[in-house]
This record gives C-alpha cells, sequence and structure tokens, in this order.
C-alpha cells in the first residue's frame, strides 16, 4: 500500500483524519487570535497549516506501519488490511487522537 492508498483508506474506515483536522483547526485559530492585529493569518494560511499538519501526521502513521508490516508482494495492500484490523490499529490510532493537546 502506497502513502494515497493509506490515506484514502484512512479516511474510508475511521475518523481519524476528521478529528484530527478538527482539532488542529482549533489550534490554528488559537494560535491565530494570539499574533497582532497586523501579523495575523488569512484563512488561506490556516488551512494551509492545518493541512500540512494532517499531512505530517498521515506521513508519520504511514512510516510506523510500514517499517512494521511484512507486506506481500503479491498482495501488497491486504498484507497491509490484514495488519491493520489485526492489530486494531484505527482503534488505538482513534483513542490517541482523541486525547491529542496541542502546545501553544
Amino acid at each position: 500500500m502506497d502513502r494515497e492508498e493509506f490515506e484514502t483508506y484512512l479516511n474510508a474506515n475511521s475518523r481519524v483524519v476528521a478529528v484530527f483536522r478538527s482539532q488542529a483547526l482549533a489550534y490554528q485559530h488559537s494560535k491565530n487570535r494570539q499574533r497582532a492585529a497586523s501579523k495575523r493569518w488569512s484563512e488561506t494560511a490556516v488551512a494551509s497549516a492545518v493541512d500540512k499538519m494532517v499531512s505530517q501526521l498521515v506521513d508519520n502513521v504511514y512510516d510506523k506501519l510500514k517499517a512494521n508490516i511484512k507486506e506481500n508482494k503479491f498482495q501488497p495492500y491486504e498484507s497491509w488490511v490484514n495488519f491493520i484490523e489485526t492489530n486494531e490499529v484505527l482503534d488505538n490510532l482513534e483513542d490517541t487522537i482523541a486525547e491529542i493537546e496541542f502546545e501553544e
């Protein structure tokens, strides 16, 4: 499974990205309110910062999983799905993301 397939799978099978995006958006808005009025970011800049945070999250999770999954070269996608389901990766990830707090 490549990174794009993983992100698609993650979005289709869990709320991890949606929950993280919501938390990241609240964090970026909070940070933005603390900036001087003349230094505040536009909504586009805030959205871009959130997209970057989400991308980093997906990259980190993908890299960690990739290091632990023994991919069957004939069925690489299924190897990933089996590992994710067997080890309850999505449930654990959802719990972790729900508890995440960003530092100001």
